[in-house]
């Protein structure tokens, strides 16, 4: 239990390995990065304040770009790599090891690993621990664009008041997502987002899972190579059986206690023409 708690502190989520998405990349490729819209696919298939939030924060960039930051957290600082070229993807994960300086990085097809520049041998019944270990730090960065992912399901719950800056309230667009049975070590576990919904802004986000539940608020948003990152407050209750729906402003006032800030540092975007 107290591994499983240290993981939700730090920077993961339910990992998953991604299945490519080639049409949506020809889609994509035959609009301007800039600003483009979101394909029909994409914004027939979740609610409408999800397309307009994937949008919002990078749109057709989350398709064809190379990027990479320095995600701090509670649990340390690893260094991330993400290159997606329609249904083609490289992701790798570097970090501080007592045996050295490790990297593992997985693709469409291979996961490889090594440690202070040596390789170690991936025998197949450990490949779905790297992947998973992977995914568990690129999911969240790019928020909201991992709810494209197959076997997520997302429940539009419609509108909800929050404090807001300076004391007053602010109405923020609440979804419910949930995952497919067995499509991750951590597909129990369930989320709900919240979004400004005029501009589709990922303002916050809760989620519970075996050890209790876990709030984060947004801050310190940052635009890089046109893809929009944002650190985050990390709350939490250490609590069984505890539920994502039981989040209210006076649960988050009254019970969650400050566990950890995750930091994104230089952030670097390069659009794949």
């Amino acid at each position: 239990m107290k591994d499983a708690t240290r993981k939700r502190d730090a920077v993961s989520r339910p990992a998953r390995t991604t299945p490519a998405r080639p049409a949506l990349f020809i889609v994509g490729l035959a609009v301007a990065l800039g600003g483009a819209r979101l394909p029909a696919a994409w914004e027939e298939s979740r609610p409408p304040i999800v397309a307009k939030a994937i949008e919002h924060h990078g749109g057709a960039l989350f398709e064809a770009s190379e990027t990479s930051f320095e995600i701090a957290s509670k649990s340390g600082t690893f260094r991330v790599e993400v290159r997606r070229d329609g249904g083609l993807y490289r992701q790798a994960v570097e970090a501080d090891t007592r045996e050295g300086r490790r990297r593992v990085e997985v693709t469409n097809e291979a996961v490889t690993v090594t440690v202070g520049g040596e390789p170690r041998p991936v025998p197949a019944e450990e490949e779905r621990r790297w992947r998973d270990h992977v995914a568990a730090r690129v999911w969240f960065p790019f928020l909201p664009y991992g709810l494209l992912d197959e076997g997520v399901y997302t429940h539009d719950l419609g509108l909800e008041e929050w404090p807001g800056e300076g004391g007053g309230a602010r109405t923020l667009h609440k979804v419910k997502v949930t995952f497919e049975p067995g499509s991750s070590s951590d597909a129990d576990d369930e989320y709900l987002f919240w979004f400004d919904p005029e501009t589709g802004r990922l303002e916050q986000l809760a989620y519970s899972f075996d050890g209790g539940l876990r709030f984060r608020r947004a801050k310190s948003f940052q635009r890089v190579g046109g893809l929009l990152f944002a650190d985050h407050e990390n709350l939490g209750i250490d609590q069984e059986g505890r539920k994502v729906d039981e989040i209210t402003p006076e649960l988050v006032a009254g019970e969650m206690k400050p566990i950890s800030t995750i930091e994104l540092r230089d952030v670097r975007v390069e659009p794949i023409e």
